[in-house]
């Protein structure tokens, strides 16, 4: 009876000790990988992914989302790829250069977990990069809804996983531009207007080198047309409307653009000049205990506020005035 006792009991160890070592990925240092509702399960076994979950398999990325580690997967389904696919004249995901595909993806992709109880309205690093490997930005905007670089919606949000969370949204969300970040965000809604109405948005949109890309623009925000306004009550400016219809606005939007650079603010120094688009022109920098300030040809200043949001063709400051060369 004593000997059968033992034999159970040793039977039952055993089977606890092979369920416990096929949960551990020996490849993966030990850490003990998802089971049954990874991310990557929840593209498996959704039929509405199954685009999403070749996509993530064609690129490797599907290790990724079987891992222990935790991610945030902004999930475009079935129809957000079709439509992507028809937009661009692209016949199938596999028509995707897997090096572009794999860059998308990962734009999709936070290194945290975030539900939408928790998020707000700014600018969030995500896993893609830039050519110089520093986080690429995207916008979320809450609200009744939450939108992401001001066109993309979640539509299912918060699927809980293993190693995350999956919010599915409506649409393939487009790698960022200097222009797009800037346009997203409702705080820079009169510079976005002032760059479209002077046909700076094309150049802000290149991508490939060949218009002055990449850029480095001290944005000013809506706050920042306010400010030149209330700056002087003397001078010729008595409403925002009388900045954005000046003869030479887009000399002054030029600049706030610095061409074939991107100057983080970790570049940022005392006593640097910064030379812009517009010719001939610069203002200076000097960096202080609260952060950077500019100081314009008219010695006006203006405080960077935040700084660094990274797009693929360069690097976006906001300022809080519209600065000025003359």
């Amino acid at each position: 009876m004593m000997n059968t006792f033992k034999k159970y009991t040793l039977a039952i160890f055993a089977t606890v000790a092979i369920l416990f070592t096929a949960c551990e990925d020996a490849d993966d240092n030990g850490n003990v990988i998802p089971g049954v509702n990874s991310i990557l399960n929840q593209t498996e076994n959704n039929a509405d992914l199954s685009m999403l979950n070749a996509a993530l398999i064609r690129t490797g990325l599907n290790t990724t989302f079987n891992s222990s580690a935790t991610f945030t997967l902004f999930a475009p389904n079935n129809t957000a790829f079709t439509n992507y696919l028809t937009a661009n004249g692209i016949a199938s995901i596999d028509d995707i250069p897997v090096a572009d595909l794999r860059d998308i993806l990962q734009y999709h992709t936070l290194t945290t977990e975030v539900t939408t109880d928790v998020m707000t309205t700014d600018y969030i690093k995500t896993l893609g990069k830039d050519d110089e490997i520093e986080s690429l930005d995207l916008f979320i905007e809450t609200g009744t809804s939450i939108l992401l670089n001001g066109n993309v919606t979640i539509i299912e949000a918060d699927s809980d996983a293993d190693n995350g969370v999956v919010h599915i949204v409506n649409a393939v969300i487009e790698l960022p531009t200097v222009f797009s970040l800037i346009a997203a965000n409702p705080e820079f809604s009169e510079l976005t207007a002032a760059l479209q109405i002077n046909g700076l948005e094309t150049d802000l949109s290149n991508t490939d080198g060949t218009l002055m890309d990449p850029y480095t623009i001290f944005a000013p925000n809506d706050a920042a047309f306010q400010a030149l306004v209330d700056l002087d009550a003397t001078d010729e400016f008595d409403s925002i409307a009388d900045i954005t219809s000046e003869t030479d606005i887009t000399e002054d939007l030029l600049y706030h653009v610095v061409g074939n650079d991107r100057l983080r603010s970790g570049d940022l120094s005392t006593g640097l000049i910064v030379n812009t688009l517009r010719p001939s022109t610069s203002f200076t920098v000097d960096v202080i205990s609260a952060g950077a300030v500019i100081t314009d040809a008219t010695m006006n200043t203006a405080n960077v506020s935040t700084t660094d949001i990274t797009a693929i063709n360069g690097v976006v400051h906001s300022i809080d005035l519209f600065i000025r060369s003359n």
